[in-house]
């Protein structure tokens, strides 16, 4: 254990917390999901534990009876409680410390040890209590052999009992804390004279168990540095403030990637917003992880430069804001920048956080000149004619664009400056019709300017082993359609034989229970259908996934959220099934059930539950999913073409809520293309525009095959699926289950990333990352990175390939010499790669789902010294070794 947190809040995201090994949590302020995925991503979550006293705002305080206490903490409001009684003990034991780990917490932070010492009776007879304190942790650990018990201070506890402990903290080594007055303090050496003799004491009789010294300091600024100081003295630190709300610095430094959101809509339509819909997948391919957060909800109340890169505002609606932008332009500095986008604010406390002078209204007509590059040449081409209501002028900052009125007053619509950026309506996108958009400048080149954002390698989604993903899932809808094929043979039936056998790569195959069960719509139908389910669900290159029970068309309808009124639906809430009332456990439960006990393999049961309808699950249903040790995929509506949206018709790879995380589709299916299946029917095959666009405009998605059974009824929808398959198959691409793509984005939203003092990178997580972006001026050092297999260059991006679960990253200016690993179509299990006296030596281990391929770089010729035997050759890529029949498995290179 290197880093520990102490952390009493709820609002800082969880990929922040994977920075820390070990996560001191107040049980009530922290949810089962954070819990579960914190202990999955090997970060301990610990809970805590007042021993010695009950706050006064405790759910059980009024459960304590009076003869339990022996006075107060007037600082910390609470009562002092009597731990010489069995029955105190008895309480904490079955009330706090039992409901804590039936919940899943990995150990127990036991503070207040030494409050009986504010009593009359516990100076008395110190002892007495420590007795009680010593019973009540072996009575702990006896129940609880394998949890991770820390107590604060407890120096006075029985040598045997330290013995029991897993690691010891104390407060205020060097800077203290006074709750009752709100004062930070310093510590002097003569202060620390008593306790400097009781941490001497504990290290020369248990050197083995680590001393956390919790220290308190005003300012973030100058946490690192004191931090640093601790360790220097052999402590594991955590500096934090007053509240212990604000996250201690970690070594190695965690990079802080997380950027707080706003948007101006209600919390639960979030994923309507521009700042989502927009700005999500360029947030997210910059490496950052948004944070969304509605402006008609109270401001934040913990700190937020100790885990925000910067704040990102869109205004949609002109509601008023000026709480926030209160509360933000204390926050605004050049280390937490602010950048706007969208209507200017009227109001004076929303238009400081512009940077300029007053925002006032243009006097029209309007000229306009370009001072950066990406103007009108990234996607959009025109400026808009109507007359915009506020326009600012900023100062002393750098102009995108320059409007002067006819006036001769000068504005600037689209600038950064030292403290954010803005972007102002309707100089942002060049709209039409519908939902139609195109930026006017290029977004990351100008949030990276805004944000000030240093160079870090991003966690990737798109790439694997240096060539774009290829997908490919299939919606249980139309199952048991006819097909307007000689014989009318199922829709399954067709889609199995002439695409899914047919197109031996992954398939995420799902079906709805209703429309197959024997108890279902269609029970004639039923036993050809749950044949065909089986027979593919056999197939290697098949996962299986659920599609629901009757297929909610509005996932808020169920779960008690927002819907519209059951008669402005067209098909109602879900399928009409007698006598039923959907409901989340059924739909998601109870599909899993069905499909794992009467469709699905043995050896392989659901691993994938696809949304339906709106696809807009709320935080219940997203925990059913993954407590029953599933992803999820749907929803989004990624779907660009050339005569509809760009970048901004590019939908983010996730929407989070709460701990919770929905991953959206890559890219929408043929209902979009189709005019929702109305014709024509063939309008399916435009979706290789849509691939086009996404890997042109900086490999944004992966390729995603995504369609419904349905597509097997029509002769002009099943060629357009054919061609969409030829179309992906004839491109670089490694395949992957749509599982392993789902978490590849978790990867991203649900882990840290730290840098150690030399330069390396590495990460900690839910999943280890398998590709990285990085900035085109920099190349992996190969000599020292380990687990680094090596980059490739597509689409203007670099992609740099991570092997194992233990990678360590270094960049530098220049390519290291030697051999490398250009790309490959298999994802890469392992590599190691070795100087010798006349050349390199390359072991690795590859898994894939296509012959192999293996491309080499960096060296003029390599030969194959182990593993089963390849073919090779050399193209313009490098060294090529390949198979005709294998997918996968060992190979050892010699290079020269």
């Amino acid at each position: 254990m290197n880093n520990i947190a102490f952390y009493y809040g709820h609002e800082a995201p969880i990929g922040a917390l994977y920075g820390y090994d070990w996560v001191v949590l107040q049980q009530n302020q922290t949810t089962d999901a954070r819990l579960d995925l914190l202990k999955q991503g090997s970060t301990r979550p610990i809970s805590y534990l007042s021993v010695g006293e009950i706050a006064k705002s405790h759910r059980y305080f009024r459960e304590v009876p009076e003869a339990w206490k022996l006075g107060v903490n007037a600082a910390w409001k609470s009562s002092v409680l009597d731990l010489r009684k069995p029955e105190v003990r008895d309480f904490l034991l079955e009330r706090l410390v039992a409901p804590a780990m039936s919940r899943g917490f990995s150990g127990l932070f036991m503070d207040t040890l030494d409050s009986h010492l504010l009593t009359t009776e516990g100076n008395a007879a110190p002892e007495d209590f420590a007795l009680g304190q010593a019973e009540l942790i072996k009575d702990i650990r006896e129940r609880y052999p394998g949890i991770v018990l820390i107590i604060n201070r407890g120096f006075h506890l029985p040598e045997a009992v330290h013995g029991m402990v897993d690691a010891l903290a104390f407060e205020s080594w060097r800077g203290g804390y006074d709750a009752a007055g709100d004062r930070y303090t310093s510590v002097t050496d003569s202060d620390r004279d008593w306790l400097a003799g009781q941490i001497a004491h504990w290290r020369d009789v248990h050197p083995g168990i680590p001393l956390i010294a919790i220290d308190y300091v005003r300012d973030v600024a100058s946490a690192v540095t004191h931090a640093t100081q601790l360790r220097s003295e052999g402590f594991i630190p955590y500096v934090s403030n007053g509240a212990l709300n604000r996250l201690g610095p970690t070594y190695p430094e965690t990079v802080k990637r997380h950027v707080l959101v706003f948007h101006d809509l209600p919390t639960d339509n979030m994923d309507r917003s521009a700042a989502h819909r927009r700005l999500g997948i360029v947030l997210e391919r910059l490496g950052l992880v948004p944070v969304y957060r509605s402006a008609l909800e109270p401001p934040p109340r913990e700190p937020v430069q100790d885990r925000f890169a910067g704040v990102v505002l869109w205004w949609e609606t002109g509601n008023r804001h000026s709480e926030i932008c209160r509360w933000l332009t204390a926050h605004q500095s050049p280390d937490l920048p602010v950048v706007t986008f969208g209507l200017a604010p009227a109001q004076s406390d929303c238009q400081s956080l512009l940077g300029g002078s007053r925002a006032t209204s243009p006097a029209v007509p309007l000229t306009f000149d370009r001072q950066h590059s990406s103007v009108l040449n990234y996607e959009g081409g025109r400026l808009p004619v109507s007359r915009p209501d506020l326009l600012p002028t900023e100062s002393g900052g750098e102009p995108w664009l320059i409007a002067t009125g006819s006036n001769g007053e000068v504005y600037h619509p689209v600038y950064t400056f030292t403290k954010g950026g803005a972007a102002i309506t309707p100089f942002v996108l060049e709209t039409g019709p519908g939902d139609q958009a195109f930026w006017l400048f290029d977004p990351f080149e100008f949030l990276r300017a805004a944000l000030k954002l240093r160079s870090f390698p991003a966690v990737d989604t798109t790439t694997e082993s240096g060539r774009r993903i290829l997908t490919a899932h299939i919606d249980g809808d139309g199952f048991v359609s006819r097909a307007e094929l000689p014989g009318s043979p199922l829709a399954a039936q067709v889609i199995g034989e002439r695409i899914i056998e047919r197109f031996a790569i992954p398939h995420t195959v799902s079906v709805i229970e209703a429309e197959v069960s024997p108890k279902g719509l269609y029970p004639k139908a039923s036993a050809e259908a749950e044949a065909l389910a089986r027979r593919q669900f056999r197939l290697g290159h098949v996962e299986v996934a659920s599609h629901t029970y009757s297929h909610p068309f509005f996932w808020g309808a169920i779960e008690g959220g927002n819907a519209p009124r059951l008669e402005y639906t067209l098909y109602g809430y879900a399928m009409t099934i007698p006598g039923y009332h959907a409901t989340p456990e059924r739909e998601i439960t109870g599909s899993v059930d069905y499909i794992n006990r009467a469709l699905a393999p043995t050896q392989k049961p659901v691993s994938v539950f696809l949304w339906t309808g709106d696809a807009r699950p709320g935080q219940q249903s997203l925990a059913m999913v993954r407590e029953l040790g599933l992803v999820n995929v749907n929803g989004g509506d990624t779907h660009p073409l050339p005569y509809d949206s760009g970048v901004a018709g590019v939908w983010p790879d996730a929407r989070p809520i709460g701990d919770e995380l929905q991953v959206y589709a890559p890219v929408m299916n043929e209902n979009v293309f189709t005019n929702l299946w109305t014709g024509p029917f063939y309008g399916f095959r435009n979706v290789t525009d849509s691939f086009q666009i996404l890997e042109e405009r900086g490999r944004l998605k992966p390729i995603g095959i995504y369609y419904h059974y349905y597509s097997g009824t029509k002769p002009e929808s099943l060629s357009a699926l054919e061609e969409v398959y030829r179309y992906a198959l004839a491109q670089d691409v490694t395949p992957l289950f749509l599982s392993d793509y789902a978490r590849r984005v978790q990867s991203h939203y649900y882990s840290a990333l730290r840098v150690d003092e030399d330069g390396g990178f590495t990460w900690r997580g839910l999943h280890h990352p398998t590709t990285a972006r990085i900035d085109l001026s920099l190349y992996p050092d190969l000599d020292r990175s380990r687990g680094v297999a090596g980059f490739n260059d597509a689409s203007g991006q670099r992609f740099v390939h991570l092997a194992g679960t233990e990678a360590q990253l270094y960049l530098g200016d220049t390519p290291s010499p030697g051999p490398y690993l250009r790309s490959a179509n298999a994802s890469i299990n392992s590599w190691r790669r070795n100087r010798t006296r006349s050349g390199w030596q390359i072991a690795a281990d590859f898994t894939g789902h296509q012959p192999l391929e293996v491309v080499i770089a960096g060296a003029p010729d390599c030969k194959q010294t182990g593993g089963p035997t390849l073919q090779r050759h050399k193209n313009s890529r490098g060294m090529v070794f390949s198979s005709q029949t294998r997918h996968g498995g060992p190979l050892e290179l010699e290079c020269r």
